[in-house]
């Protein structure tokens, strides 16, 4: 059996991951904004978060080593914009979670205003969004 057709499976496997595991922190960050104040159910929230966060930073890391090693095995070079776009995509979406959300979600636990705790929400959101281009070029990628 090659190699091939399970990182593949397993690549695909892990967008899909990603993908459950960002709308996950969506949903948490939802339940933080609900009463942004320091709250017992918020502690639990905010651990659940960074949880998930991590679980998020570990998928995509995953996902980006995947994918390079797939475009390796299948020969395209490295000189091509769907795979910079790709690589690009991953590389902001694993800096923006840990260097702007992540902190978001802590101001917001710790007893935030109302506007911080929509803009963790909406942070939250564009991590997702961002998500829809990465799936594009990899389907739109040369066979």
């Amino acid at each position: 059996m090659s190699a091939d057709p399970i990182l593949t499976l397993a690549h695909s496997g892990g967008g899909m991951l990603l993908l459950l595991l960002a709308i996950t922190s969506v949903v948490i960050a939802v339940l933080i904004a609900v009463k942004p104040a320091i709250d017992p159910a918020n502690i639990a929230l905010v651990k659940a978060a960074n949880f998930v966060g991590l679980l998020e930073i570990i998928v995509a890391l995953f996902i980006t080593l995947s994918g390079v090693t797939a475009a390796f095995m299948n020969s395209f070079p490295l000189s091509q914009l769907w795979l910079w776009l790709s690589l690009m995509i991953m590389a902001f979406y694993v800096s923006a979670l840990v260097w702007v959300t992540k902190p978001a979600r802590m101001v917001v636990a710790k007893g935030g205003s109302e506007v911080k705790s929509g803009m963790q929400v909406v942070l939250q959101m564009g991590h997702v969004l961002l998500l829809f281009p990465a799936y594009a070029l990899m389907i739109l990628k040369p066979v």
